[in-house]
C-alpha cells in the first residue's frame, strides 16, 4: 500500500480481499504520537469539569473534554522526564483547557494502548482521568484558534444526557463513559 498525501486524501490501500481502494484518510496528527483527552473529576462535589467550545466538523459548540495533539518536541518537556509523552500532554491540555493541574492521574486504556479513532482517521486517542486536580491562577495559553468555555460543577447524570442529546462529541462521549466506569470501579459514583 502507498499513500499519495500525507494529510490522507486519495489513499491508496491494498484490501484484505487483495482489491486496490482508494480511502480518504485523515492524518490530523501529521505523524506525532497520537491525541489524548481528559475527564476531570472532583470528589468532594461529585461533579466533572467540561468544556464547550466550537467544532469545525459539524459546525457548532458542543460540550466536550480537555483533549489535544501529542507534540513531540512540547510534550517530551523536562517536566515529563518518566512519564509517557501521552501524560505530559494530558498534563499540559488540561490546564490549558481548564485551567487545572495536579491531582490522581489514570490512564484509561491499557498501558501502550491507544484507540483509533475512526475507520478513516489515523489518529490514535489515549483517555486520561484526573481526580481532584486543583485550580491554576496563570494557566499556559489556549491555541490561537480555540475558544473554549469552562464549565464545571456537572454531574453524572448530566454528562449522560448531554452525550445522549448530542451534546458532546463522540470522542468526548467515549472518554466521559471510559471514566465514569473507572469512578465507579473506584467507589466515586454509584
Amino acid at each position: 500500500s502507498h499513500a499519495t498525501d500525507h494529510k490522507g486524501h486519495d489513499i491508496h490501500r491494498v484490501h484484505p480481499q487483495r482489491k486496490v481502494i482508494d480511502f480518504d484518510i485523515i492524518d490530523q496528527t501529521h505523524t506525532t504520537g497520537g491525541a489524548v483527552i481528559i475527564f476531570a473529576w472532583n470528589s468532594t462535589s461529585k461533579t466533572a469539569t467540561i468544556i464547550r467550545e466550537y467544532m469545525p466538523g459539524p459546525h457548532r459548540v458542543l460540550g466536550g473534554l480537555a483533549a489535544g495533539i501529542v507534540e513531540e518536541g512540547k510534550h517530551s518537556a523536562v517536566e515529563g522526564v518518566g512519564e509517557p509523552n501521552t501524560l505530559v500532554a494530558a498534563r499540559y491540555e488540561l490546564e490549558e483547557e481548564c485551567h487545572l493541574a495536579g491531582g490522581t492521574w489514570y490512564r484509561l486504556t491499557e498501558d501502550g494502548v491507544s484507540v483509533p479513532m475512526d475507520k478513516y482517521v489515523v489518529t490514535e486517542i489515549t483517555p486520561y482521568l484526573v481526580i481532584d486536580p486543583q485550580h491554576v491562577l496563570d494557566p499556559r495559553p489556549l491555541d490561537h484558534e480555540e475558544d473554549i468555555e469552562i464549565v464545571a460543577g456537572i454531574s453524572v447524570e448530566e454528562i449522560l444526557q448531554m452525550i445522549r442529546e448530542g451534546d458532546f462529541n463522540l470522542v468526548g462521549g467515549w472518554g466521559a463513559m471510559l471514566a465514569l466506569e473507572k469512578l465507579r470501579e473506584l467507589g466515586e459514583t454509584t
